[in-house]
């Protein structure tokens, strides 16, 4: 069984992860961290009798060994969480957006020093995935492109994890073709109408209730337009990326990004 402690259990999102733990044969959820919630009873708070646990306020007070920490919190706590386990010799996998460069850094260097592993990613939807790696394949032939993304009105970052993921690799893509989307825009009526822009390739976000994850990437070419758009209608969407994660990590030292990143290495190795 894969031992399994929960950051931000108590969230939409680690609610939704918990009650999967939970069910999953093979792992067993033997922490709930959320300060928001420290002291109530879990099961009460996901709605079931299949196990009894308190929830706590930081790591320092689980006194129970774990082989893998899952994060959905916020950037600032996720990255002290991510240091703590990793610092632990334990592996973690991570949903949590909004880390910056110097923080990716720092927790690769641990991840390394203490030979233990670490899967940071900005989406788990396995479709999500996908529309990233058929995007990767389209600008060869399309290179004029742009994103948008649409999420709901209490996400606190912009643009998505996932936008930004996909506009890198683009322009990587795009660099080794020394090619660039092409912009004749040199007036901005409205300062920032164009959205934001990620060396050649521009990002829009948009924010609505209503919404919950979505992705458009538009290619235009002469006289035709290709889009490939991803729709998450549900949270449940995430559940076979993160149990497919959580997984993979418990078998591997490195640090990842992206849940692409561990779907080709499986692949490499005969899963």
């Amino acid at each position: 069984m894969i031992k399994v402690v929960l950051f931000g259990a108590c969230g939409k999102m680690g609610r939704v992860i918990g009650k999967a733990i939970i069910d999953a044969e093979d792992m067993d959820l033997v922490g709930v961290i959320d300060p928001n919630y420290r002291g109530e009873k879990y099961e009460k708070i996901v709605g079931t009798d299949k196990i009894s646990l308190e929830v706590k306020e930081s790591i320092s007070d689980l006194s129970t060994d774990f082989d893998v920490g899952i994060d959905f919190t916020n950037a600032e706590a996720a990255y002290k969480n991510i240091i703590s386990v990793l610092k632990m010799g334990k592996r973690m996998v991570v949903g949590t957006t909004g880390l910056t460069k110097e923080m990716l850094d720092r927790i690769k260097e641990l991840a390394e020093e203490n030979k233990t592993a670490v899967l940071i990613a900005p989406n788990f939807a396995l479709g999500a995935v996908l529309m990233i790696e058929l995007a990767k394949q389209v600008v060869n032939f399309f290179p004029d492109v742009e994103i948008i993304e649409l999420h709901h009105n209490e996400k606190a970052d912009a643009p998505s994890g996932t936008a930004i993921l996909t506009a890198e690799l683009l322009s990587e893509k795009l660099k080794k073709l020394n090619l660039q989307h092409k912009d004749a825009t040199k007036i901005e009526k409205i300062p920032g109408s164009r959205g934001g822009k990620l060396d050649s390739i521009n990002i829009h976000s948009v924010r609505l209730p209503g919404l919950v994850a979505h992705q458009e990437i538009i290619f235009g070419g002469l006289g035709q337009i290709l889009t490939i758009r991803h729709d998450a209608l549900s949270r449940e969407c995430y559940i076979p990326g993160v149990l497919m994660a959580v997984r993979e990590i418990i078998r591997r030292e490195g640090f990842y990004y992206g849940l692409e990143s561990i779907i080709k290495k499986g692949e490499s190795e005969g899963l």
